[in-house]
Formats: C-alpha cells, sequence, structure tokens
C-alpha cells in the first residue's frame, strides 16, 4: 500500500500485555485503533520474539499462537480503518535480568535471559551495577552470557526468522527490529558492548 501522510506512530511501550501469556489485551486493540487513520502508518511497541527476550512485566510476544491471535485483533482494527501496522521485534539482550528466566512463558526452561555479545553488565555513571524492575521486586543487573556463536546465534537467527513469520500470520503490514536503546542488536553493535574476537565481534 501507499501512505497517505507523513504522520507515522512511533514505537511506545505500553506494558499492558495479559500475564502470563504475554498476550496483547483488548486495551491494546483500543490504543491502536484511535490512533489508526487511512493511509497512516503505526509501528508496535516494541515486542518479544521470544521468552530469551523479555526484561519487563507484561510486555507482548509474537512467538505464540495466542499472541497471534491477540495481534490479529489489533491488526484488523487498524485495517479496518484503512491504516498500516509494523511489528517492531525485540529481544533486550543484556538488559533482561536473570530472574526472567523463571517467567511461566518460558515452557520447560528452554531459554535463559540476560545474553548478549559479551559478559559486559550494566552499570551507572559511577562503574557500580545498575537496578532494574524484576518480578520480585528491584534487582542489580546481572552478568550476562555471551552468546555462543556455534549454537546460540543460529537459533535467535532462527528466533527472529519465527517471529517475523508470526507477525505474517497476525496480519502486519511488515516488521522491524529494534537495533538501538542498548538491546541486543545494539550491543552487537557497540564496541563497548561487544568484546568478541570472533565473526560476530568488533572491528
Amino acid at each position: 500500500g501507499t501512505l497517505s501522510h507523513r504522520v507515522v506512530l512511533a514505537p511506545l511501550t505500553r506494558n499492558r500485555a495479559s500475564e502470563p501469556g504475554l498476550v496483547p489485551s483488548p486495551l491494546a486493540v483500543q490504543y491502536y485503533r484511535q490512533r489508526a487513520s487511512a493511509g497512516g502508518l503505526l509501528i508496535t511497541e516494541a515486542t518479544n520474539i521470544s521468552p530469551e527476550a523479555l526484561a519487563y512485566p507484561s510486555t507482548a510476544g509474537i512467538w505464540t499462537n495466542e499472541q497471534v491471535d491477540g495481534w490479529k485483533a489489533v491488526t484488523s482494527a487498524v485495517h479496518e480503518k484503512q491504516g498500516f501496522i509494523t511489528c517492531q521485534l525485540w529481544h533486550t539482550g543484556r538488559v533482561a535480568h536473570p530472574e526472567y528466566s523463571n517467567h511461566p512463558c518460558n515452557i520447560e526452561k528452554k531459554y535463559r535471559t540476560c545474553v548478549s555479545a559479551s559478559d559486559v553488565p550494566i552499570t551507572n555513571r559511577h562503574g557500580k551495577p545498575a537496578k532494574t524492575v524484576t518480578p520480585s521486586g528491584i534487582q542489580p543487573h546481572g552478568t550476562p552470557r555471551p552468546l555462543d556463536a556455534t549454537t546460540d546465534i543460529p537459533r535467535l537467527c532462527q528466533d527472529y526468522k519465527h517471529a517475523a513469520n508470526m507477525a505474517k500470520q497476525a496480519g502486519f503490514d511488515g516488521v522491524e527490529l529494534h537495533a538501538a536503546h542498548g538491546y541486543l542488536i545494539d550491543q552487537f553493535l557497540n564496541d563497548g558492548t561487544n568484546q568478541r574476537t570472533d565473526e560476530y565481534g568488533g572491528s
């Protein structure tokens, strides 16, 4: 389709997904419907590609059928107003506290949260561990586990591919990769967090 104007809704984290499935709620349908316009573009809130990406409470995902059904209601509402909507695919990397590995959406504990390019933890301006919100309260950030080049990174690419396919099933008009603000892709692009010496290292 063709956009009719240049006013675009930027991604804005909502923390309104239902727990424990991280499914977009009726509030999400209302929120995006209110902002849709004929020929206008909306970019969703950052949307977790897998349980490994989860770093904040009640942030929606796009890897299960239930999540797809929730997003279908959103995309249908936008399309009813002749608008366009893309899904912003998100992996938080080291921003995710290890405690999120215990979230109920992590079936059989398949994933371990708090991963990154290298084992560089998040610190504050004084060089001390920064803090974040976890299910049990405010906690210091953990030290991330570097993603293995032969096992983790190929699997991560498949997670992105799966999320993109699920977004297509949900009726989105496109996807956007969140590659800024210190999240996983940005951690690989930044020489302060990427200290690797393999093919995924900084240059």
